[in-house]
Formats: C-alpha cells, sequence, structure tokens
C-alpha cells in the first residue's frame, strides 16, 4: 500500500491525479486529497505518515515550498513531486530535495512514467532492517537508519532517535541492504546515501550533523554508489 497525498487550490488538478491513480490499478494506494496545504500539515502533525506526496507550488496563503519544507523536517519526510505551471520553482524545489517537479498540464504518460519511478523508491525506503540483541528485536526502516559502524567489536545502528547495538559485521550487512541505497565509505562503516548532504574526498556531511571519514581506496566506488543513488531518486 502506498500512502499518497496530493495538494492543489485547483479541484481540476486534484481530479486529474485522482483519476490517473485510478487507471493505475495495479498499485494499491490510499489517498488524501486537499485544497488546503495546512490540511496536509495538520495530518503530519498528528502522526499520519505519508509516502508521496503532490504539491502544487502557487496556493493561497502557503507555497508548495513551505509546506515541503514543513513536511520534510526530522529527515525522512515523504518523497515529494511538484507540480506547476512555472518554471522559476525548480532552483526551491532542489533545495528541499523534491523527488521531482512536473509541468501543468501533466499527461498520463508522463504521470505514470515518474510515478512508477517514486513507487519504486518507496518500496526501497520502507524495507525494514532487523537489529537483535539481547534485548531483544527491533524492525527499522532502511531509509531511518542513518549509518551503521563497527565500534568496540559491536555494530552500533544509528538513526535520528538512538543507536541499537548488536553483534555482527559490516560485510554481512553490506549483503542484506544491498540495493537499498547503503554504501562502504571505509572498512568499518555502511552510509545510508540517503542521509548524505555533501561529499567531500575525505568525509561525507551527513543531515544528523555528523561527518564520517571517507577513505582514499573507497571514495570513488562511494561516489559512484552516490551517484547512481541520486539519479534513480530524483
Amino acid at each position: 500500500m502506498i500512502r499518497i497525498a496530493a495538494v492543489d487550490d485547483e479541484k481540476e488538478c486534484l481530479e486529474r491525479i485522482d483519476g490517473y491513480l485510478d487507471r493505475m490499478s495495479e498499485y494499491k494506494t490510499e489517498r488524501f486529497l486537499t485544497t488546503n496545504a495546512e490540511e496536509l500539515l495538520e495530518k503530519c502533525r498528528a502522526g499520519e505518515r505519508f509516502d508521496l506526496v503532490f504539491l502544487d507550488i502557487e496556493m493561497g496563503s502557503m507555497t508548495g515550498i513551505d509546506a515541503a519544507k514543513q513536511i520534510s523536517e526530522g529527515g525522512s519526510g515523504p518523497l515529494i513531486i511538484f507540480t506547476t505551471a512555472h518554471s522559476q520553482y525548480v532552483r526551491e524545489a532542489f533545495y528541499v530535495n523534491a523527488f521531482q517537479y512536473m509541468f501543468k498540464p501533466i499527461e498520463f504518460e508522463d504521470f505514470r512514467y515518474e510515478f512508477e519511478r517514486a513507487a519504486s523508491a518507496v518500496q526501497r525506503r520502507n524495507r525494514t532492517f532487523e537489529v537483535s540483541n539481547g534485548h531483544g528485536k527491533v524492525l527499522l526502516k532502511c531509509s531511518d537508519v542513518i549509518y551503521i559502524e563497527t565500534r568496540d567489536r559491536h555494530l552500533v545502528v544509528k538513526t535520528a532517535e538512538r543507536e541499537y547495538q548488536y553483534n555482527g559485521t559490516i560485510k554481512d550487512v553490506q549483503r542484506q541492504l544491498s540495493g537499498y541505497g547503503f554504501s562502504r565509505a571505509e572498512q568499518g562503516i555502511l552510509i545510508n546515501l540517503g542521509h548524505v548532504r555533501k561529499l567531500e574526498p575525505t568525509q561525507a556531511e551527513l543531515d544528523n550533523g555528523e561527518t564520517k571519514f571517507v577513505s582514499r581506496r573507497m571514495y570513488k566506488s562511494f561516489l559512484a554508489d552516490l551517484n547512481v543513488y541520486l539519479s534513480r531518486n530524483q
């Protein structure tokens, strides 16, 4: 099930998106459609989670850009596809890590192409990772894991909220998470590429404010993995 929200102050545009999703019946979706961005934000504040959000940019008192900044606070927010008739907002959309930017009127084949890309990305993000130790088992969403590193002969899984320690090896974890957006930065650390905000030849800056060393030997492969990840998720 893909949880989708669509916000547009033009009901005709919402109906078009709704109709396009109806035509793609092979995907199971749950939808919330509104003409008011504040209604979406209220649902997010109440704890509702969406996988994908279609956001018009020019709307009433709140722009889609402002709404995107709020629903993306804290890291692992929904994928965002901006829908607009204007091109001047492309730069701003880039800075809020939009998945895509679609120009109105949106044709069905263009919509299908971008939605299928987004659905694949949602599937990767929703993949879970099990951490098992003496305190029991915890299932974490891969998208919530910032990095996994070796520390004092244990593995430490880092999320925005806390750390989890358990026994294992980086090589085993790398095999488990192959294809889900993780890459080795050095011998003892596996980084979620979705949390990389800046990459330099010797370090990666992460969205939780930490920086992690990138070894000279692994820099090229890490950069290549990051470029592939970005091409698939933007």
